[in-house]
């Protein structure tokens, strides 16, 4: 090599160099002066302070540093699993570094300044984590710490997801910074997953930030901190890490299986004769259906939660309601009105947390309570129990959980102290607190009736208490929906799997005007394939039906709520892998296409299970779409036509038609047409198989409605396709539960051109099997 390049090839590979060897500058170093082996890792004493290696798996290390040791004690909120069975690792400590390697991963801590790298068995660099760095400072009264960590990564040409909801329309947080703080319309969850097959929860319930502006370094930051806490978590897949992320802070339950079909909402109805109303029309007009909901000022005052004159009989239209299949939720909120015995007597138990000062939309001495105090959130629960729970409600809508501080910008409880001490250190906890009262409240009451909570805000660890969140009072317009899109996804990459979304914005539609009706039904062919399918918003005139929006626009809503209704055993399925395995529904491309730099930045498809690839239209007037289509064989669900992939295309996208594709190799079962969720009990199934590679579906069942599943009340149907013989096997049953179906159909459909596509029934199916639950097999000619 002449003497020219070894010296360009030198000064090129010089900022590698430092970037794999040096410390921070301007931070004094901090070496390791003795590694103690324990039981489960490895305390390094450092010059200044002390930090704990933990192996909690073989892909799962917890870093805590703190200025002394042992730092203080505190009660941990996000994280659930403490304990961890005994992982094989081993300690080696060499002239520049200590070595802890498990099974899956190797950790090196340089003695120098105790950078911590992380790499996979090959050799690969996950990251270089350090030097950390904790300042001293006075929060809200309390002397603690500001935390901050960087993570190098020269070189490095990875991507970054998750970190919660946020509306930027930003999809890869690659270059950069992002406020981890509760608002409406974002939410934050201290949780990114790498490109380069990690993830890191930095376990910290203040104010955060991530900040990677500058491309080669991320640092993250928290505003109150006794240690800088934070678990690795390797995949390197991405559903890998997700799953570890669930063992770390809890698995979501199921829910009933009325909550995966529709919601019909909007701002709001004001009468039981209304609410009434509407339900019969739906069921008049065959529009499948299985939730209603009432929005806010149902009440006669805010935290009365006893309903106003407009409702005078509470429980028989509860009971009527669901006589006709309908389930409801109630809008609740966790603020009180002064005025009322309930108030006072809160306020004397010191339950509020603050107060409004000022009247404006709320009036003076409005109070929030305070959800951190466990005897608070019993209250709260037995408030709603004794008024809404006793008379059958069904489902939780909790607004306004960040909680909501309007016309200022900082949460409430950065300058108030609650029960569990400074708010400032709880500032992003809220949701998880007062979503958890609520749900073991109804847990503690019943096990007959699964609990759904939606709530306006979230945090980490939040799925485990059967929470959906929604994205909050988004404007309606375009460019808003167009957002959602990468702001559901990344949401999904924060490890909570239920999301949704207001179909046609918050604020404000017009259903009389075409380009509305326009925006609404592509929002709806959308919100099909969120996992949780629901509208929502304020329209002038007041009407958010879907006959609103004219004949035309009903046709094409109905046909999409069918295509819903008709996946359901599809969604269900899956719903039961949420809950066992720790999966995800709704899918960014790289969670299928990690390595595909092509499926890593595009934020405005995703798959919907294994097998559905969903295109929404975000233009107004497009009759086209671009479609990016992964390298795999790909049919078009409405056509049966067969696409190569690894590839961009032109789809045609009319106003009745998503793009919409299926993976080869896929078995999607689709059930009978319905009105509501446990209409029929799932017979016949159309079992659609997309040929050309092997595929494998596990079909869940159980009774749709308690949590008799976690005591093993449940059935499972293994079904494989074997693409070279054309034969799809059907194994034997596992499990059972009352109400079990012992025999059933199933209508073999081998899709392709013009076969086996779009909503209905395929009249003609390929072979019929009857099966009685155990293994039988069928080849296709």
């Amino acid at each position: 090599m002449p003497a020219a390049n070894k010296v360009l090839k030198f000064i090129w590979l010089f900022p590698l160099i430092v970037y794999e060897r040096g410390s921070a500058q301007w931070i004094a170093a901090n070496p390791v002066i003795k590694a103690e082996r324990q039981t489960d890792g490895v305390l390094f004493s450092m010059r200044t302070g002390a930090m704990k290696l933990q192996i909690c798996a073989d892909d799962i290390v917890r870093i805590m540093y703190a200025p002394s040791w042992p730092p203080p004690k505190r009660t941990e909120y996000v994280i659930t699993k403490t304990e961890w069975p005994a992982a094989k690792w081993t300690l080696e400590s060499g002239e520049k570094e200590f070595t802890i390697a498990t099974g899956r991963l190797k950790v090196n801590v340089a003695k120098s300044d105790g950078l911590v790298t992380y790499s996979d068995l090959n050799g690969k660099t996950l990251l270089i984590e350090g030097p950390k760095e904790m300042r001293p400072a006075v929060v809200n009264g309390e002397h603690t710490y500001h935390a901050e960590d960087v993570i190098k990564i020269y070189g490095s040409e990875e991507a970054f997801y998750g970190l919660g909801q946020h509306q930027a329309g930003v999809w890869n947080y690659r270059g950069e910074a992002v406020d981890l703080s509760q608002d409406n319309t974002n939410i934050a969850v201290p949780f990114f997953i790498s490109t380069n097959g990690y993830g890191v929860l930095w376990n910290n319930t203040s104010v955060s930030r991530f900040n990677n502006r500058f491309v080669h370094y991320l640092f993250l930051s928290s505003e109150i901190a006794d240690t800088i806490d934070y678990y690795f978590i390797y995949g390197p897949e991405f559903d890998h890490i997700i799953a570890g992320y669930r063992e770390l802070t809890g698995p979501a339950p199921m829910f009933g299986k009325w909550a995966y079909g529709f919601w019909q909402s909007k701002n709001k109805y004001t009468s039981q004769q209304q609410l009434l109303a509407i339900a019969q029309k739906f069921r008049e007009l065959k529009i499948p259906i299985d939730n209603i909901v009432q929005d806010w000022f149902w009440w006669t005052r805010t935290g009365e939660f006893k309903f106003n004159k407009n409702y005078p009989d509470p429980k028989s239209m509860v009971e009527q309601l669901h006589r006709e299949h309908f389930h409801l939720m109630i809008s609740v909120w966790p603020f009180f009105y002064p005025g009322s015995a309930t108030y006072e007597d809160m306020d004397a138990k010191g339950y509020f947390i603050a107060r409004t000062i000022e009247p404006a939309f709320h009036p003076k001495g409005l109070a929030l309570y305070d959800a951190s105090n466990p005897a608070a959130r019993k209250y709260y629960w037995d408030l709603l129990d004794n008024a809404l729970f006793k008379i059958g409600a069904d489902a939780w809508w909790m607004d306004t959980t960040e909680p909501e501080t309007e016309g200022r910008e900082e949460n409430v409880l950065l300058n108030h102290n609650i029960f569990i001490g400074n708010g400032a250190r709880y500032a992003n906890l809220y949701p998880l607190l007062t979503t958890e009262g609520v749900y073991q409240g109804q847990r503690s009451e019943t096990d007959q009736k699964r609990v759904f909570i939606l709530s306006r805000s979230a945090f980490a660890g939040i799925q485990r208490y059967g929470v959906t969140a929604w994205s909050g009072d988004i404007l309606s317009d375009f460019l808003s929906y167009k957002r959602q899109i990468p702001a559901g996804l990344n949401f999904e990459l924060s490890g909570i799997p239920y999301w949704t979304t207001d179909i046609g914005g918050f604020i404000l539609g017009h259903p009389e005007d075409p380009k509305y009706r326009e925006l609404f039904v592509r929002w709806f062919q959308f919100g099909v394939f969120c996992p949780i399918f629901r509208v929502h918003g304020t329209r002038a005139p007041d009407e958010n039906e879907l006959w609103s929006y004219g004949p035309d626009a009903e046709s094409i809503l109905t046909r999409f709520d069918r295509l819903r209704y008709r996946l359901l055993p599809y969604i269900y399925s899956l719903a039961w892998r949420i809950t066992s395995e720790g999966y995800t529904l709704m899918r960014p491309l790289v969670m299928d296409f990690r390595t595909d730099v092509k499926a890593q930045n595009t934020g405005d498809e995703f798959l919907f299970g294994p097998a559905l690839l969903v295109n929404p239209v975000t233009e107004q007037g497009a009759t086209n779409r671009h479609v990016y289509l992964p390298k795999a064989k790909w049919y078009d669900f409405w056509t049966g036509q067969v696409e190569e992939g690894g590839r961009d295309i032109e789809a045609a996208a009319p106003l009745s038609r998503l793009p919409l594709y299926v993976r080869a190799g896929s078995i999607v079962p689709m059930g009978p047409e319905l009105q509501y969720a446990e209409e029929k009990p799932g017979d016949p199934v159309d079992l659609r198989v997309y040929p050309g590679a092997d595929a494998d579906f596990l079909l869940y069942e159980d009774d749709g409605n308690t949590y008799d599943y976690q005591k093993g009340a449940f059935a499972t149907i293994p079904i494989h396709w074997d693409d070279a013989s054309r034969t799809l096997s059907i194994g034997d049953r596992k499990g059972s539960f009352p109400g079990m179906i012992e025999k059933r159909t199933f209508a073999i459909v081998v899709a392709g051109d013009g076969h086996g596509t779009g909503v209905d029934v395929t009249r003609y199916p390929d072979k019929i099997v009857q099966y009685a639950g155990s293994a039988v097999s069928a080849r296709m000619n």
